[in-house]
């Protein structure tokens, strides 16, 4: 394929799974702890906040937010070919959701409704802000 370049493919591959996580990470510490009514002193208390329905649907919506964001940012450094580098980022945050999910150390500390809920939305998504990059170049190029 013209103009791909391995180890650009793997730094965007990489990246979108490293901005999928800290993303995540930060959106689901930002959720939690604005839904708690006190300061959380420790993990039962941040435990006890984050098992709320709510909370969890909160989650799940941040969760899609950043695999859009996840997908265009491994889209825009692929600079080709996004779908298919989007592909392989999906297909591997799938892999870690389902491994995390059910062999994983915290596997029992989320609903199963949430794990499999989560397992669905997220490649759909990541592939959705690659497909909006990868339209975007196609844009730029004929214009």
């Amino acid at each position: 394929m013209p103009g791909l370049n391995p180890m650009r493919s793997l730094v965007a591959v990489l990246g979108g799974l490293l901005v999928l996580f800290v993303i995540g990470q930060v959106l689901e510490l930002v959720i939690v702890r604005s839904a708690a009514a006190a300061p959380l002193a420790n993990i039962d208390q941040y435990l006890a906040v984050r098992g709320r329905t709510g909370v969890l649907l909160g989650l799940l919506a941040a969760q899609v937010v950043a695999a859009l964001l996840a997908g265009y940012m491994t889209a825009k450094v692929a600079g080709v070919a996004e779908l298919t580098h989007a592909a392989m980022a999906a297909a591997m945050q799938t892999a870690l959701l389902v491994w995390g999910f059910t062999v994983g150390e915290n596997a029992g500390l989320t609903p199963v409704w949430m794990r499999i809920a989560t397992v669905v939305v997220t490649a759909p998504a990541m592939f959705a802000g690659a497909s909006v990059r990868a339209k975007a170049r196609v844009f730029q190029e004929t214009t």
